[in-house]
C-alpha cells in the first residue's frame, strides 16, 4: 500500500496512540500502537495471514475430518456393510486424510484407484463408492457447504480381477437331493430350494411359511457379529418378498411342522443358530459324504505355575459353501425358463446386473438344452417363398 507519509491513512486518537481499521476477510480490524511504524507492521501481518487464512477456507476442510463425520454414519449401518466400508475409509485417510478436500482432483482419485487394480474389482468398487460417499457428506454439510465432487467424474480402471462364483458341483447338489430328509441336510435343503442368502435363511420362523398356500415369506435376516445372532432387515429393500415352498423343503420341513409360529427352522429353537452352532451342523452333514476337512490349530495358555500349556483344536470345516446353493437356486430358475421379471424378485435383487454378472453360470445341461431347441428350430420343415421374377 503505498503512501507518502507514515501517518497516512491512520487517525491519531486523544491518548496519542495511533490507530487503523481495515476490513481483512471481511471481518472489521484495528491496530493501534504509540508508534505509527508499528500500526503498519500489525496491518501487514494481518493482511498476510489473511491470505492464508482465506486459501484454507477456499480449500475447505482436512479430508480426514469429513472422512471421520462419515465413518460415524457407517457406524450405524448394518454390520455387513461396515466390514466392507470402514477398511476403504482407512485406506482413504491413508491416501487423502492431510489434503484439504478442494485440493483433492480427479485425477488424485484416478491414480489411486490405479494403484490398488491388484485387488478384486469389488473391494476397488467399494473404495470409489466410499471417496464420493466422503465428498457428498462434504456437500451435504450446513457447515462446511461443499460444492465439489471429483470421483464422480473418475471411473474404475478396467481389468480388475473378477472372479464369477460358481454353484455346487452336480455330485454336491445329488447329495442333498438323495439325502433330503436326514436331519443334517436341513440347512442344505433351505437353500437349494429358496436360494436365500444365509442370513435370510437363518432368520425364516414357521410362521414365516404358509404351508397351504406354498409360500414362504422373507421378512427378516440374521446378521452374526462374532459368535452372537441379531435379527436384523434383509440385506437391501428388494430382499423383503415371497418365494415359492418347494416339495422337497415341505417334506424336510414335516418333523418341525407343529412346533410354536416362533421357532426357527434351522436349528429348531425359538433363537436363532449361533454362528458356532450353524457352522457345526452345515460342516456334520457334508463330512457324513465326504466334503468336508479337518483343521487342526494350537493355542497356548500360562498356567499358575509359569508353565506354558499347549492345546490342540480340532475341526471340520465344510468344502462347500451355503452362497454356492443360491447360484445353483438361479441356474434352477433359467433351467425352469421363469421370467427373468420374476426370478429378479424371488431371489431379491434389485436389479438383473447382480444375477448376470455374479451368480448365473451356463452348466453343461444348460448348453444341451440350447443345442437341442436351435437343432430343432434349424431342421424344422419351412414352407419355400416363391423368389421374385
Amino acid at each position: 500500500m503505498s503512501r507518502r507519509k507514515i501517518t497516512d491513512g491512520l487517525h491519531q486518537r486523544a491518548d496519542g496512540r495511533w490507530e487503523r481499521k481495515e476490513i481483512i476477510n471481511e471481518k472489521p480490524r484495528w491496530f493501534s500502537s504509540m508508534d505509527p511504524a508499528k500500526v503498519w507492521e500489525k496491518r501487514d501481518a494481518a493482511v498476510a495471514a489473511g491470505v492464508e487464512e482465506k486459501e484454507k477456507q477456499d480449500a475447505g476442510p482436512l479430508f480426514k475430518e469429513v472422512a471421520e463425520v462419515y465413518k460415524g454414519k457407517v457406524m450405524e449401518m448394518k454390520h455387513g456393510t461396515q466390514r466392507s466400508y470402514l477398511p476403504a475409509i482407512a485406506r482413504a485417510k491413508k491416501q487423502f486424510g492431510e489434503l484439504h478436500m478442494r485440493e483433492i482432483e480427479p485425477y488424485m482419485i484416478s491414480e489411486y484407484l490405479e494403484s490398488i487394480s491388484s485387488m478384486a474389482r469389488t473391494t476397488v468398487s467399494n473404495q470409489k463408492s466410499v471417496l464420493n460417499a466422503i465428498f457428498q457428506t462434504w456437500i451435504k454439510s450446513p457447515i462446511w457447504h461443499g460444492d465439489y465432487n471429483p470421483s464422480k467424474i473418475v471411473s474404475i480402471p478396467r481389468g480388475l480381477k473378477h472372479t464369477k462364483r460358481e454353484p455346487p458341483t452336480d455330485d454336491q447338489v445329488k447329495i442333498v437331493k438323495d439325502h433330503y430328509l436326514d436331519a443334517d441336510a436341513l440347512p442344505a435343503v433351505v437353500f437349494l430350494c429358496t436360494g436365500e442368502r444365509r442370513g435370510e435363511a437363518c432368520g425364516i420362523q414357521l410362521k414365516d411359511i404358509d404351508f397351504d398356500k406354498k409360500i414362504i415369506h422373507i421378512r427378516n435376516a440374521v446378521e452374526h457379529i462374532g459368535d452372537r445372532p441379531h435379527v436384523t432387515t434383509t440385506k437391501t429393500p428388494a430382499g423383503v418378498r415371497q418365494v415359492p415352498l418347494l416339495k422337497m423343503l415341505e417334506e424336510a420341513l414335516q418333523p418341525l411342522k407343529n412346533l410354536p409360529g416362533g421357532t426357527y427352522i434351522l436349528g429348531g429353537e425359538k433363537e436363532p443358530l449361533t454362528t458356532s452352532k450353524y457352522n457345526r451342523q452345515w460342516a456334520n452333514f457334508w463330512r457324513k459324504y465326504g466334503y468336508a476337512t479337518e483343521l487342526c490349530y494350537s493355542s497356548k495358555t500360562r498356567l499358575s505355575n509359569g508353565k506354558t500349556k499347549e492345546y490342540i483344536h480340532k475341526e471340520w470345516r465344510a468344502d462347500v459353501c451355503a452362497h454356492q446353493f443360491r447360484h445353483e437356486y438361479v441356474c434352477m430358475l433359467a433351467e425352469a425358463e421363469v421370467p427373468e421379471a420374476i426370478a429378479i424378485q424371488i431371489v431379491g435383487h434389485a436389479n438383473a446386473k447382480m444375477i448376470h454378472e455374479v451368480y448365473m453360470s451356463l452348466k453343461p445341461k444348460m448348453v444341451d438344452s440350447t443345442r437341442s431347441k436351435l437343432d430343432a428350430l434349424i431342421f424344422s420343415p419351412t414352407t419355400p417363398t416363391k423368389t421374385p421374377t
